[in-house]
């Protein structure tokens, strides 16, 4: 049920993107159609226009709707006053009566042999 609600909520967050891939495959589909009727560059056949200044127009026209709306939006939105106060500020120090002295020793128990017949290339007889 969980995965549904996800889902239903993803798709309602595209429909912006939903709505201008539907206006381009409206326009790959009917592609002849838009130029024969709607396209402004007719009588120029040299551009290759093919109605894109059409699907031009109607990006245009949606991505205005879309900033008109979102401003709608922002100005119905409320105001919200943040209000600060000041906060008390508390120092804390802690009291000892004597304080503790550690006495760390330090005992050195690593030992180390070096052997220098080791470290040499091998040599062939």
């Amino acid at each position: 049920m969980k995965k549904y609600i996800a889902l239903l909520l993803l798709l309602v967050m595209q429909t912006s993107l939903l709505n201008q891939w539907s206006m381009v495959m409206f326009y790959q589909v009917n592609r002849q159609f838009i130029a024969q009727n709607f396209c402004v560059n007719k009588d120029k056949p040299k551009l290759n226009c093919n109605g894109q200044c059409y699907l031009a127009k109607q990006l245009k026209k949606q991505e205005e709707k879309e900033t008109k709306s979102n401003s709608e939006k922002l100005e119905k939105l409320p105001e919200i006053n943040l209000v600060f106060e000041e906060t008390v500020e508390f120092h804390f120090t802690p009291y000892l009566k004597d304080p503790i002295v550690h006495a760390f020793g330090y005992s050195n128990l690593y030992t180390h042999l070096f052997n220098p017949t080791v470290l040499h290339p091998p040599s062939y007889s």
